[in-house]
């Protein structure tokens, strides 16, 4: 096996600080793509911080209820609706009725990974657990690295939607699953580049904070029985490790999505 160098791991790092300048660069452009690509100016930092919360989908039932409204159902509507029911159940110790509402979100057709996330984290607070053959299934992938820009996160979707969340404050949202083959391409890459993680990493009910050390790199991996969590330094990095090729596949997936981001020319 060919050990790759440290300058190679600066230069994958590297192209994760250029991704992230071109979607610095021009923050309100509209998406080549339509309104599958959103490119969104830099937010106030308290906004930032409760938008990278719910990328990692671990939030209570009462704070899911609070935050329903940033999902991309409206609030006082499915599964909006079904999360405050539970909510309201299992405050007057009815548990098996808060049990059916939060499986009916499961049910739902075409559900959003996060939702259905924060559906079994509920389910999990309410003594359930998933069955064995999908508790480990990867849901979504949450990457966080810490370079001279700051924290990029990247997070992406069993559903094939995916976040970025640049250093700096700016966001680029892809809300489009299937409809573009290579950010589903990538999307799916990135997903199964953590599944021989999870043999391995230790689970967890909630994400680590605070964020990683400057030059670490953090993969949270979102299942429905709860976080699994690799952290390593970047420089030590080499393509004997698993968590190489989901490094390099999030750098890709980052490189599509601010190009889907830009001004047509």
């Amino acid at each position: 096996m060919i050990k790759v160098s440290k300058a190679c791991v600066v230069i994958a790092s590297a192209a994760f600080v250029l991704a992230f300048a071109a979607c610095k660069s021009n923050p309100n452009a509209p998406s080549s793509a339509g309104p599958a690509s959103t490119a969104a100016p830099i937010a106030s930092p308290e906004t930032i911080d409760q938008f990278k919360l719910l990328l990692f989908a671990d939030q209570s039932l009462e704070e899911i209820t609070k935050s329903v409204d940033t999902t991309s159902s409206a609030s006082g509507s499915p599964p909006g609706s079904l999360f405050a029911s539970a909510l309201s159940a299992s405050r007057e110790g009815k548990t098996e009725d808060a049990k059916n509402n939060l499986q009916q979100v499961l049910a739902m057709p075409n559900g959003e990974s996060r939702v259905q996330l924060w559906a079994w984290k509920a389910l999990r607070e309410l003594g359930e657990r998933p069955p064995a053959d999908v508790a480990d299934t990867v849901q979504g992938v949450v990457c966080e690295l810490h370079n001279q820009a700051g924290v990029g996160t990247m997070a992406a979707y069993a559903d094939g939607r995916a976040r970025w969340v640049g250093g700096e404050g700016n966001v680029i949202g892809w809300e489009a699953p299937g409809n573009d083959a290579e950010i589903a391409g990538l999307v799916g890459e990135l997903i199964r580049s953590t599944e021989p993680l999870v043999r391995t990493a230790p689970l967890s009910d909630k994400h680590k904070t605070p964020e990683p050390a400057l030059d670490h790199f953090r993969v949270s991996i979102l299942t429905f029985g709860g976080i699994r969590v690799v952290e390593v330094f970047g420089p030590e990095i080499d393509e004997r490790q698993p968590v190489a090729s989901v490094l390099t596949t999030s750098v890709k997936l980052l490189d599509a999505l601010a190009k889907k981001s830009e001004k047509p020319k």
